[in-house]
């Protein structure tokens, strides 16, 4: 996880570009978003195949957490630490087997609960992958040549996100912020901010082991924060279910309705 040395100053909400023209870039508002990208790439990490890397990370930084939080800007603090401390105690205690056993059920065999967008978005899953791929290649984002995850993986996409809150961060320029700031909008509305809320619901629903149920609330909470932050649009009413034979668009446990 990437430290962040800042004096005491307590981060505020970042305000968008009012009456067409960026507000004033504080310092104060640099550290907000490079702690945003920090917890998003540090959940991120957390959706991979359980590991003892992964036990020992969490091991590690979790007791870093608070000040992270703080530095995010992020309103329920208290609640989000509670939750990766129950994330922690779970990984602690959990065979590492059991945690691996669930990951590949809910993820990978019978896929219970589809990590990727266009498991639970079944629109036209080629216009999907090229769309997502076309924010990637805007950007200069690469996956590690050592993934195995498509483009639409759920840690493909916190990781995409991330680099655009850093480089949100990093730039000065007026124009380069305006066309960061309107693709992180775009993408949050087109993809992750689509999905995700879906994502978290059912894999609550799919799972009874702690870790998984404690990370969606993680990752829900964690995001919901972000996008107010940030003045994300939200996409407007409820994923619906639409009969098969008219082509449902939404889907995550395929494997068990195919069944």
């Amino acid at each position: 996880m990437t430290k962040i040395s800042t004096s005491d100053i307590s981060p505020q909400p970042i305000k968008w570009f009012k009456n067409e023209k960026p507000t004033e870039w504080t310092k104060t508002d640099n550290i907000t978003l490079l702690a945003q990208a920090d917890l998003l790439l540090f959940i991120a990490q957390m959706f991979a195949p359980p590991s003892a890397e992964m036990l020992n990370m969490l091991e590690i930084e979790v007791p870093d957490i608070k000040e992270l939080l703080q530095k995010s800007g992020i309103s329920e603090q208290s609640s989000l630490e509670e939750l990766f401390q129950q994330i922690r105690d779970q990984a602690q205690i959990i065979d590492l087997d059991t945690w691996a056993g669930e990951y590949n059920r809910l993820f990978e065999t019978n896929v219970a609960c589809s990590i990727n967008e266009t498991g639970i978005i079944r629109r036209d899953k080629g216009v999907i992958l090229a769309d997502i791929a076309g924010f990637y290649n805007a950007f200069g984002f690469k996956l590690s040549e050592k993934a195995t995850e498509k483009a639409d993986h759920l840690t493909g996409e916190l990781e995409f996100v991330a680099l655009l809150l850093v480089m949100l961060a990093q730039t000065q320029d007026e124009e380069a912020l305006r066309t960061t700031h309107h693709a992180l909008s775009s993408f949050s509305f087109d993809h992750l901010g689509e999905w995700l809320p879906t994502f978290c619901e059912r894999l609550t629903e799919n799972t009874s082991l702690l870790i998984y149920q404690h990370l969606a609330k993680l990752l829900q909470g964690t995001w919901t924060e972000v996008v107010a932050i940030n003045s994300l649009p939200i996409p407007e009413g409820e994923i619906m279910e639409l009969p098969e034979d008219e082509g449902t668009p939404y889907e995550c446990d395929m494997a068990e309705n195919a069944n």
